[in-house]
């Protein structure tokens, strides 16, 4: 599903959905504050090979988190005034700690030849925690009815069945799902060409989660390990290859097999921390925008420096320059109503842990929280609009609030007019690209939220994603849209609400 609106501008008046909208001369004015040459400058910086790929916990990440820091200090915003003064750090940070894990802990084994992860297989979970010997699989035809009481404690195997790549695992998710509360032990899952899915879905060296995560219910203890394996490498491993007639059976197969599953350890413990600039508000100061970024990258492999410049340096540079907007609008008496907090958050491409942390642990109360606007990766174009009209992806504006979706529309038709692209916010959408970011954590707690996005790209986590590559102008542009819906959003009389489901 694709939908662009464009709305024209009658003299002082737009109408959309029933709202109307004035060029407010004090948003253009302090909209102007933020250039495609300070957006440059900052971006050379965080994304340069001094920042060392800004890995999560790591020198590169600190030395960020310390020059977005300074970056607040001078345009004059203060210390987080924080309910509890614990949760901040030298005024702008928010520490918490995270243990980090080896990826690739889990090896398949046969014959003397291993099968490994980010090669032959790929998981998005690791609940293993010791290995075993497989000895028989049951196959599971698409047509058999899921749960099946037979599966309790066994170990499973599905094939995608001639579809490859997210596609294939998009098709499959449902029978994954209910197998995930049938009580199986192990989920094996076979598709052609592994490296299509890696080619967007990326793999790391390493995985991360929250440190206090293991003083709630250990959750993955009690769900199968789902291992997608290469189909040449299942072959290898089930000794044959898989009938096609299997798929359109009825009932369950049992399938010979002998392999060996390895698991091995390797933890630590990092500290991170979430940047955080707040402008406090005027008459609805209860009230709070919050604006997020990652400003994390992937780090260094094989000595090679991952820059993001993209991924997300956009998004963090973006958020300086907002901050800074805001903050000299505030210092001329021209402060927004509510309050803003521009936040940069860390362990993003862990697994949304800074966003998940704050959302479990605000500073600031979620049931005052009108909306976040999120942004990962607004530099680039993608295949999509390599030539079109200048474009921005939009993702769940509309999802729980109509009042967030038509700040967004009024913000776009009034000052930027770019082309607003619903493709990915499609419910039915494979990339799932609503979950896969940081205002997915405000989300699930019922905070209104949209992803601004310029899409995938050949550069996404490669080495090559940086600043030579970026169209500043399209930033610029993508940059004030944000800026002018938090603006709409902090100073318009009555808060949004949420109004769906």
């Amino acid at each position: 599903m694709k939908m662009r609106f464009r709305f024209g501008l009658v003299p002082g008046l737009l109408f959309a959905a029933g709202l109307y909208a004035q060029v407010d001369s004090i948003a253009l004015r302090y909209a102007g504050t933020i250039t495609p040459h300070e957006l440059r400058e900052h971006l050379t910086i965080i994304a340069s090979d001094a920042y060392m790929g800004r890995d999560t916990g790591k020198e590169g990440q600190k030395m960020a988190a310390a020059y977005l820091k300074d970056q607040f200090i001078k345009a004059g915003i203060p210390p987080v005034p924080a309910p509890d003064p614990a949760m901040i750090v030298d005024g702008y940070f928010q520490p918490f700690d995270v243990v980090e894990t080896r990826s690739g802990t889990i090896t398949l084994e046969k014959d003397g030849r291993s099968y490994r992860y980010g090669r032959e297989l790929i998981y998005f979970q690791e609940t293993l925690r010791e290995g075993e010997q497989v000895n028989g699989l049951v196959f599971v035809p698409a047509r058999v009815q899921l749960p099946d009481a037979r599966l309790n404690g066994r170990a499973v195997w599905m094939d995608a069945d001639g579809r490859k790549g997210l596609a294939a695992l998009g098709s499959l998710r449902s029978r994954m799902d209910a197998l995930r509360t049938s009580g199986v032990a192990l989920v094996f899952v076979s598709i052609e060409g592994i490296s299509d899915v890696m080619s967007v879905v990326h793999v790391e060296d390493t995985r991360m989660r929250l440190a206090d995560q293991k003083q709630q219910p250990d959750k993955s203890a009690r769900e199968p390990q789902v291992i997608i394996v290469d189909k040449a490498a299942m072959n290898s491993l089930i000794g044959r290859a898989l009938p096609a007639k299997w798929n359109r059976k009825k009932k369950l197969v049992e399938v010979p097999a002998n392999f060996a599953i390895h698991v091995t350890e390797g933890e630590q413990r990092l500290t991170t921390e979430n940047v955080l600039a707040y402008i406090e508000g005027t008459d609805k100061k209860d009230e709070l925008v919050v604006l997020t970024a990652h400003y994390d990258h992937v780090g260094v492999k094989d000595g090679v420096v991952y820059n993001g410049a993209d991924d997300d340096g956009t998004g963090t540079v973006a958020m300086i320059e907002i901050a800074e907007a805001f903050a000299e609008a505030k210092a001329a008496g021209h402060g927004p109503r509510r309050s803003v907090l521009v936040m940069t958050v860390s362990g993003e491409e862990k697994g949304l842990l800074g966003s998940r942390y704050y959302s479990d642990n605000p500073v600031f109360p979620l049931a005052n929280t009108v909306a976040d606007l999120n942004i990962d990766m607004i530099g680039r174009r993608d295949s999509a609009h390599a030539t079109s009209a200048p474009y921005i992806y939009v993702i769940g504006s509309d999802r729980l609030s109509t009042g967030l979706h038509d700040a967004n529309e009024r913000a776009n038709s009034t000052y930027v007019k770019l082309d607003l692209d619903y493709t990915f916010n499609a419910e039915s959408d494979p990339n799932r690209f609503y979950y896969r970011s940081d205002h997915y954590n405000f989300a699930r707690k019922g905070v209104p939220s949209v992803f601004y996005f310029s899409g995938v790209h050949e550069d996404y986590h490669q080495p090559d994603d940086d600043v030579e590559k970026i169209d500043f102008d399209l930033l610029h542009q993508r940059t004030l849209l944000t800026f002018h819906t938090a603006w709409i959003l902090a100073n318009q009389e009555q808060r949004i609400v949420v109004d769906r489901p």
